[in-house]
């Protein structure tokens, strides 16, 4: 049983490394990790949402997995398409996040 606890534990780390982009953790404590850690999820989450929203807007002969995406994100080397179509996702949203919404009650 602590073995398969152990092992649960070793998987999680990796898929944080994979996905999240951290390759070491910086600080010891208890604090510390939770902090990094929380940072690069949030970071996860948004990108995820970006792409999945983006590539709706993407015909499939331009798609691409998400690993592509966030490097291409972190270079800032969007093709026109995939541009395009980030763009169009954050302008709707910023749209919305300003409408001036009246209270109910």
């Amino acid at each position: 049983e602590m073995y398969k606890a152990r092992w649960g534990i070793e998987v999680f780390f990796r898929w944080i490394k994979q996905n999240l982009n951290v390759p070491v953790l910086f600080g010891s404590t208890k604090n510390a990790v939770f902090n990094q850690l929380f940072a690069a999820l949030m970071t996860y989450v948004v990108l995820r949402w970006l792409y999945d929203h983006s590539k709706s807007l993407i015909i499939a002969c331009k798609s691409m997995p998400l690993i592509r995406f966030k490097e291409l994100m972190q270079e800032n080397q969007f093709q026109a398409e995939w541009l395009i179509a980030v763009t169009k996702i954050l302008d709707k949203y910023v749209y919305f996040s300003r409408l001036d919404i009246p209270k109910v009650g």
